[in-house]
């Protein structure tokens, strides 16, 4: 024992200043009797015997410390807290004395309690932040900054003669029970190493004390009580929540299933293909918007075409739109203030269509292609609303992908059909104007039946 701890001893370069300070500790302020929040309980117990060591029995109050220190969320004044544990080593080192333990092995036992309470400190919110440091119980008594290095140094010369270190080598164990670690919290594969090390350093003072399989406490056994139902443990509120998201994830996944089977059948409504019509060749109509928006038709913006009854524009949906958003990109929100102003100044009602390509969208919020086409015909219809006097001429309708106006089958192609259109239905009264305003056709070509065969 003398060896090997005298060894640790020599090294210790702080040793008179660390035999010192334990007695001057009792004089400094809030040393006696400053018990911080939540260590109350633990600075109360009565001493404990534990298996015939005298060495841990002292250090009892200490060691229960490191796992509540372990545990406290704040600690406003550290400094009350080191002369407070300064204290507890002082009436340590008075109780192993009083117990006949050398002074050697009480030194060699006050480092280890110092390096597992400071790391302990110095894994806590209010003493990892570099606070700690300023009051190491390690630096006041032994002049050292870390000691997860020499622990263990010191710990492997111990286990070489058991017989006459095992009081010590047993208190190093119950710190490494209670969570010191040392070196191996920084080194690779560290925890591994670090419980092979427990193993073989209990079969060490199993071996030296002997049998200890007795009972360790004179009531281990637990109270007898009738089984209780699993299903009473649970909370109403706890099933009520489960029953609900349940339910939740039935609806989604029928909802999904609900625009799987929209997606075929509005595919088949808007499949089907009218007869053809004859149709008139009239005049061209006075242009509506296409003077008013022709900046943003210069810049590619959007396409407008002025027809006899309507007159629609075009906004691409890939400039409108990020992927699967139904948010207008800034660069249109002017364009479409400049739209609603165009039709302010005319007549009639206003659909706005979305239009999506043939990919099918299953999320959460777009279970098919309508709703994402109605969303986007929603938003866009919303921007109007706020510059058009009339809200009332406006509505909103999803197309999803019906009426292409270029094959699905290529990236270009559905990159097209991705739009919002924004038409202008021109009242009877006001086209009947407009022609009446327009030079006819030249005669003869009035009424031309398309079916009619040349």
């Amino acid at each position: 024992m003398q060896n090997s701890v005298n060894v640790f001893a020599a090294e210790n370069q702080g040793q008179r200043a660390a035999q010192n300070a334990p007695s001057n500790a009792a004089g400094m302020p809030g040393a006696a009797g400053s018990v911080p929040d939540g260590l109350s309980k633990v600075s109360g117990l009565p001493d404990v015997v534990s298996g015939g060591n005298p060495l841990v029995a002292a250090a009892n109050t200490l060691l229960n410390l490191i796992p509540q220190i372990r545990r406290m969320a704040t600690n406003p004044d550290p400094s009350a807290f080191q002369h407070y544990l300064l204290e507890c080593i002082r009436q340590f080192e008075s109780r192993a004395g009083a117990s006949g333990v050398p002074m050697e092995t009480i030194i060699g036992a006050r480092y280890c309690i110092c390096t597992a309470i400071d790391e302990a400190a110095a894994q806590t919110p209010w003493g990892g932040s570099g606070v700690w440091p300023q009051y190491s119980l390690l630096v006041a008594l032994h002049n050292e900054t870390w000691g997860g290095e020499k622990f263990f140094q010191l710990l492997s010369k111990l286990v070489q003669t058991p017989q006459q270190h095992i009081d010590l080598i047993e208190l190093m164990y119950f710190c490494l029970m209670l969570g010191f670690e040392g070196r191996y919290h920084v080194i690779d594969n560290g925890r591994s190493q670090l419980e092979s090390l427990k193993s073989r350093l209990l079969q060490v003072i199993e071996s030296t004390r002997g049998d200890r399989s007795g009972a360790m406490s004179i009531r281990w056994k637990g109270v007898q009580r009738a089984a209780v139902p699993p299903w009473s443990l649970v909370p109403f509120w706890v099933a009520a929540v489960v029953t609900l998201l349940i339910a939740f994830l039935i609806f989604l996944w029928f909802n999904y299933r609900l625009a799987s089977r929209s997606d075929e059948l509005f595919a088949a409504i808007n499949g089907i293909r009218l007869p053809k019509m004859p149709t008139a060749v009239v005049a061209a109509p006075k242009p509506r918007l296409r003077q008013f928006l022709e900046p943003e038709i210069r810049e590619g913006l959007v396409e407008v075409n002025d027809q006899a009854d309507r007159s629609v524009v075009t906004l691409r949906g890939d400039g409108l739109f990020d992927p699967a958003s139904t948010e207008v990109k800034p660069r249109y929100v002017a364009v479409i203030q400049r739209i609603a102003t165009a039709l302010n100044e005319v007549s009639g009602k206003v659909v706005v269509n979305g239009y999506s390509d043939n990919t099918p969208i299953r999320t959460a919020r777009f279970p098919s292609n309508w709703h994402l086409s109605q969303e986007r015909a929603l938003a866009v219809a919303s921007m109007l609303q706020r510059t058009i006097t009339d809200g009332q001429r406006l509505r909103a309708e999803g197309r999803a992908e019906s009426d292409p106006i270029a094959p699905n089958t290529t990236p270009e192609g559905r990159a097209l059909n991705r739009r919002v259109e924004i038409i202008l239905l021109v009242p009877p009264q006001a086209r009947d104007a407009e022609l009446q305003l327009t030079p006819g056709p030249a005669p003869g070509g009035a009424a031309v039946n398309s079916n009619t065969k040349n």
